[in-house]
C-alpha cells in the first residue's frame, strides 16, 4: 500500500459529521461557482463576437467608403469641369487633351491602376489614355453607356467584372452630363479593395468579408473563388440564406444555420447600393470556449476528488478569477483601440476634432513648430437654405478635397466641426510661405463649381497663426489665437486671410 493511499485512509477516518455536511457545503458552492464562470465565460465570449463582428463591419466601411469616394469624387470634379469645357465651345481635341492630362495626374498620385478617363461626349468618343477603339466598336452599346443613361445625373456604379489578362476585378464609375446624352466613365481596380477585405477576415478567427450589390452579384470576397457569383440564384447556400435575408427581408444583423456551418453576420450599406457584409463562424469562434470548459471541468474532477485540499480549491478558484479578470481587461483594452480607429469624420475622410487636436499636442510636444489655420465657409446657412442640404454637403465634400490636395500629406487637415475645418502645417516658418500655401488654397476655391448653385461661387474666411520649433503651446492655444484672425477675417467679403500674433 503507497504511503498516499494510506494518507487518505487516515484522513477518511477522522471525518465527522460537521465535516461531511462542510464537503457537501463545498460541493454545492463549488458546483455552482462552475455554473456561473461557465456561463459568465459564455455571455463575455458572446458579447466580444458581437463587438467583433460589429467592429469588422465599421472598419471596413469606412475603408470601402473612402476608397470609392475618392473614385466618386474624380467623376464629380472632372464631369464639372469638363461641362464647362464644353460650355466654352471647346471641341472633342481639346477634350481629348483635358481627359489625358486628367488620366496621367490621376494614374501617377492616386490610382496607377486605373485605365484612365474616357466617354461618349458630344456624340464622339474621347479616350484619355489614348486607346483607339475597333471600327465596329460602339460606345452607346456599352455597359458604361447605357446603364448610366437613366440616371439624371446620378453617380453610376456599373456592374464589376474579372479582368482575364490580370484576373483583377474592375469597377466603372460613370456620371451622365448635363446634356442628358454624354457620358463621362472611368474603370478603376478593386485590387485595393480585395486586399481589404482579405484582411478583414484574417483579423478575426472564424471570419468572412464580401462586398455584394443590390442584385446579389459579388464584388470583392475574402474568397477569391466566390468572385462573379450571384447569390440570390443559390437560395439553399450559406451566401443565398444571406443575400434573401438582407436584400428581401432587409435585416442588417442576424444569425444563419446552413449547411456550410452556423454564422452571425453584419452588413452596412455602402455608396451605389454595395452592401458590406462580415460573417463569423460561430463554432469555430467557440471552440477555445469549449476547450477551455472542458479543461475546467477535468479540474473540477480532480478537486472534488481531493476536496479535503481546501487550499488547492481556494487556488484554482483564484486562478479562475485572475483569468477571468485578465480576459476582462483584455476586451477593455480592445475596446479603447477600435475607439481610436474611430476618430476619423465619416462624411470628409479627414480627422475629426478629438483627433486632430491630439496629434497636434503631439507634434508641438516633439518641437514641431508650423502654421495653425483655421477656415469656415463663408454664408454656409445661406447655401443650405437657398440649395438645400444635398449641396451644402457637396461644398463641404469640394472643401474637404482642397485642401487634401492643397496640403502635404504629413499636414493634419481636419473638420472641426459644421462647415468649420483646421490644417496644422508641419515646417512652415514664415507668414510669406503661409500666404503661398493659403493662396493655392484660395485658387482651388475659387476653381470650384458646383452645379447646383449655378455658377455661384463658393468664398472661405481663413484665420492662421504660426508658432516656432521647439516652442510651447497647445492645440487651444493655436486654435484661439486663429479665431479671433477668423473672425477678423469674416468681416471682408471673398476669400481672405488674417494671421494671429505668433504663439509660443
Amino acid at each position: 500500500m503507497s504511503s498516499r493511499t494510506r494518507r487518505l485512509k487516515n484522513i477518511l477516518r477522522h471525518v465527522r459529521a460537521g465535516s461531511i455536511i462542510f464537503v457537501v457545503v463545498v460541493l454545492v458552492f463549488t458546483a455552482g461557482l462552475a455554473i456561473f464562470v461557465g456561463s459568465r465565460i459564455h455571455d463575455m465570449r458572446r458579447e466580444t463576437l458581437l463587438l467583433r463582428g460589429e467592429v469588422n463591419t465599421q472598419e471596413a466601411t469606412m475603408e470601402y467608403d473612402r476608397y470609392l469616394l475618392t473614385r466618386v469624387n474624380i467623376i464629380t470634379m472632372v464631369s464639372s469641369r469638363l461641362e464647362g469645357l464644353l460650355a466654352s465651345g471647346a471641341d472633342s481635341a481639346a477634350v481629348e487633351k483635358y481627359l489625358m492630362e486628367e488620366t496621367n495626374i490621376i494614374i501617377a498620385t492616386i490610382d496607377p491602376d486605373t485605365t484612365g478617363l474616357y466617354g461618349l461626349i458630344n456624340g464622339t468618343y474621347v479616350d484619355g489614355s489614348g486607346w483607339v477603339p475597333d471600327a465596329d466598336y460602339e460606345p452607346t452599346e456599352r455597359p458604361w453607356y447605357r446603364e448610366t443613361q437613366p440616371t439624371e445625373g446620378q453617380i453610376t456604379f456599373v456592374d464589376p467584372y474579372v479582368d482575364a489578362q490580370t484576373n483583377t476585378v474592375m469597377l466603372t464609375v460613370s456620371k451622365l452630363l448635363n446634356d442628358g446624352e454624354s457620358v463621362l466613365a472611368m474603370d478603376v481596380s478593386l485590387r485595393p479593395i480585395q486586399e481589404m477585405v482579405e484582411n478583414v477576415a484574417a483579423s478575426t478567427q472564424g471570419g468572412q468579408a464580401y462586398l455584394m450589390d443590390e442584385n446579389g452579384n459579388v464584388i470583392v470576397h475574402s474568397d477569391r473563388e466566390q468572385l462573379e457569383k450571384n447569390y440570390l440564384e443559390e437560395p439553399d447556400s450559406l451566401y443565398g440564406k444571406i443575400a434573401r435575408r438582407l436584400l428581401v427581408d432587409k435585416e442588417t444583423q442576424f444569425e444563419v444555420n446552413a449547411r456550410e456551418g452556423n454564422y452571425t453576420v453584419y452588413t452596412h450599406e455602402l455608396e451605389g447600393g454595395w452592401y458590406s457584409i462580415s460573417l463569423i463562424d460561430r463554432d469555430e469562434w467557440q471552440r477555445p470556449m469549449l476547450q477551455t470548459m472542458i479543461i475546467f471541468a477535468v479540474i473540477l474532477g480532480l478537486v472534488v476528488f481531493a476536496i479535503i485540499y481546501v487550499f488547492l480549491r481556494m487556488s484554482a478558484k483564484n486562478a479562475a478569477l485572475q483569468e477571468l479578470h485578465h480576459r476582462v481587461d483584455q476586451e477593455e483594452k480592445r475596446g479603447e483601440e477600435l475607439q481610436a480607429l474611430s476618430e476619423t469624420d465619416r462624411m470628409t475622410a479627414l480627422f475629426d476634432r478629438v483627433s486632430a487636436e491630439r496629434k497636434v499636442n503631439e507634434m508641438i510636444g516633439n518641437g514641431s513648430g508650423g502654421m495653425f489655420l483655421e477656415l469656415d465657409i463663408d454664408r454656409f446657412k445661406e447655401i443650405n437654405d437657398t440649395y438645400g442640404h444635398q449641396t451644402g454637403d457637396a461644398v463641404i465634400l469640394a472643401i474637404a478635397d482642397a485642401l487634401r490636395n492643397t496640403f502635404r500629406t504629413n499636414d493634419i487637415t481636419m473638420r472641426l466641426g459644421g462647415d468649420e475645418f483646421g490644417v496644422y502645417a508641419m515646417g512652415i516658418p514664415s507668414q510669406e510661405m503661409g500666404e503661398s500655401m493659403i493662396h493655392r488654397l484660395f485658387g482651388r476655391i475659387d476653381a470650384l463649381d458646383i452645379p447646383e448653385m449655378n455658377g455661384e461661387k463658393v468664398h472661405i474666411s481663413v484665420g492662421a497663426v504660426l508658432i516656432e520649433d521647439g516652442k510651447e503651446a497647445t492645440f487651444h492655444d493655436l486654435y484661439a489665437v486663429a479665431d479671433e484672425a477668423l473672425y477678423i477675417s469674416k468681416a471682408i467679403n471673398g476669400n481672405s486671410l488674417t494671421f494671429g500674433p505668433d504663439v509660443g
